[in-house]
């Protein structure tokens, strides 16, 4: 029996028969037992754990055609169409049917974990939503920042015009646009930020749903890919690392543009342990109480943080920081971030100051839990 490259639509119409005996066997309700086609997948009330208690119209268990994966949005049961048959007692009439089935589960399998599988998913669904660079300066008004522009003068304070290629500008309401980039010009996400200290919310996150609000048009997903797709663009770089390379995982994206290969959170309050599962990752969050607790949990998870008060203990970069700015007029005390709290302020006085020690950041990052004690050390 030779194997097949791609499932054609006589084994399609043998599977969606097979997996609507699976709902019909497992549902007692006429909507959990219906399955529903989607592109490139078939969705259905995922007969593992139910789906929905509340809303019997909900299906979140999906079949998908390239790969035949199986997997529940709502258990996270993962897996393939023939486990997925197998499971629940049912089976293909034709043996050389279920032989293809099998063949062609692996040949196309993928080389990665079951997270790594949805993701692979989700960051294809995401990058072919997006809008282009040109989309959204044509849809909502923004331009590119130029210099003399204020914004192109704040970026000057932070060491950033080597960057415009991620940032726009909003002459509206004069809010700076750090863009969560992709490959090929796509936008995934963004944040704006107000350029002076007193506008009330100074920072707005937008993630792709907002995106589509912003732009009048219409975001047509499941619920289940909402959900996902509202994740991912708030994660600014993620479609630009290397996860078999160290990836660095910071608060916000502009401390992200300072070391290749990084991840920008829109907020430090978000959850990020599904990336503690990936050897690769290490975290520097903000020199600040809220950061230090979070790395404190990190640790204990075994993942590589920066330790902030070991690197000041052994380069000074903290005293001589506050040495300088004794000597600053104090009109001009604004220009200077008062202290050392994230990376961005880190490299803006390592430049000023002229200080070297900067380079030998990645030598202060670890996982040893003996070093919880420069965490909270005053």
């Amino acid at each position: 029996m030779t194997s097949i490259s791609k499932i054609d639509e006589q084994l399609k119409s043998k599977i969606r028969g097979l997996v609507k005996q699976v709902v019909v066997k497992h549902h007692h309700e006429p909507s959990k037992q219906m399955i529903k086609e989607m592109p490139g997948r078939i969705s259905l009330a995922c007969p593992y754990c139910g789906d929905s208690s509340t809303d019997s119209s909900k299906k979140r268990g999906n079949l998908y055609w390239d790969t035949l994966q199986y997997h529940c949005f709502n258990c996270g049961e993962h897996g393939d169409v023939y486990s997925l048959l197998k499971d629940h007692h049912i089976q293909f009439a034709d043996r050389d049917d279920s032989i293809a089935i099998i063949d062609y589960i692996q040949e196309h399998k993928i080389e990665t974990n079951d997270v790594e599988v949805l993701e692979h998913d989700v960051f294809k669904l995401i990058y072919d939503l997006s809008p282009t660079r040109q989309e959204l300066k044509d849809a909502l008004g923004w331009v590119e920042v130029e210099p003399g522009d204020a914004p192109f003068f704040y970026l000057r304070n932070r060491l950033l015009t080597h960057k415009l290629e991620y940032f726009l500008y909003s002459p509206k309401d004069k809010r700076l646009v750090v863009l969560n980039l992709a490959p090929n010009n796509k936008i995934i996400g963004l944040q704006t930020r107000a350029l002076t200290k007193h506008r009330k919310s100074r920072y707005l996150t937008y993630d792709i749903e907002r995106i589509y609000q912003e732009m009048d048009k219409e975001l047509k997903v499941t619920e289940e890919e909402l959900i996902s797709l509202k994740k991912i663009s708030t994660l600014f770089g993620v479609l630009k690392v290397d996860l078999q390379r160290e990836v660095t995982m910071f608060e916000g994206p502009i401390d992200a543009m300072f070391i290749q290969n990084s991840i920008g959170l829109a907020t430090a309050g978000r959850s990020t342990e599904e990336f503690d599962e990936i050897p690769t990752i290490r975290y520097m969050f903000d020199n600040d109480d809220t950061g230090k607790k979070k790395m404190m949990e990190k640790l204990r998870r075994g993942k590589k943080i920066f330790m902030w008060q070991k690197f000041f203990e052994e380069t000074k970069m903290d005293i001589k920081w506050q040495q300088f700015l004794k000597g600053v007029d104090k009109n001009e005390l604004d220009k200077y971030p008062k202290e050392l709290g994230d990376l961005n302020d880190l490299v803006r006085a390592a430049y000023i100051l002229k200080d070297a020690s900067i380079k030998s950041i990645d030598q202060y990052f670890s996982n040893s839990k003996l070093d919880a004690y420069y965490l909270w050390k005053i």
